[in-house]
């Protein structure tokens, strides 16, 4: 069976797109994450351990060329990886939490319902 997960963002890494306090519907990846989608997955931080993210590059994809000053011995995203970047230009992204690995890959975004109208919200 496949799951789905309810996800809140927080914080604005993934803004304009998604910003703090957005609600959104993830799906259990069951296949190798695509370039471009937008990622939940974990990571070794106790305040925070899951992350939002897009995906910029995938495996065998030369790696951006903003990331090979954090990454000099790596040419190509090696098997079972990716590189993240978050859309909001001063987010963290593959320099700070390396490559992410397909393991710790949860689901990819697949809905963002409607933000509550004002009325809907009491």
């Amino acid at each position: 069976m496949i799951g789905w997960i309810r996800v809140i963002v927080r914080g604005d890494s993934m803004s304009p797109t998604f910003g703090d306090g957005r609600r959104l519907l993830a799906r259990r990846l069951r296949r190798d994450p695509r370039r471009h989608e937008v990622i939940v997955f974990r990571v070794a931080d106790e305040r925070l351990p899951h992350r939002i993210k897009r995906v910029v590059a995938v495996a065998g994809d030369p790696l951006p060329g903003w990331l090979v000053p954090a990454l000099p011995e790596v040419s190509h995203v090696p098997a079972g990886q990716v590189v993240v970047a978050g859309d909001n230009p001063r987010s963290q992204d593959s320099r700070q939490l390396g490559l992410v690995d397909r393991r710790d890959i949860l689901a990819t975004v697949r809905a963002a319902p409607p933000p509550l109208a004002r009325d809907d919200a009491r």
